[in-house]
């Protein structure tokens, strides 16, 4: 469902970072977050700008993901 950006994306948003943040520590520009940003809104069906809602998925994600690998 997401690309594996998409997913780097998702759980640095977990861990509370910035787009801005997102976009130092992965070396793209703050226009490449904003668009992964909304791919991933897209993808979960979150029309609104609603940044809590996607920290609240993106922590789910990260719980599951962790699940997942133990």
């Amino acid at each position: 469902m997401f690309t594996n950006r998409e997913k780097e994306i998702i759980i640095l948003i977990s861990k509370g970072l910035t787009s801005i943040e997102i976009a130092e520590v992965l070396f793209i520009s703050i226009e490449t977050v904003k668009t992964h940003r909304k791919n991933i809104k897209q993808k979960i069906n979150l029309e609104e700008v609603d940044s809590g809602s996607l920290l609240k998925f993106a922590i789910n994600f990260a719980i599951k993901r962790d699940e997942n690998t133990h």
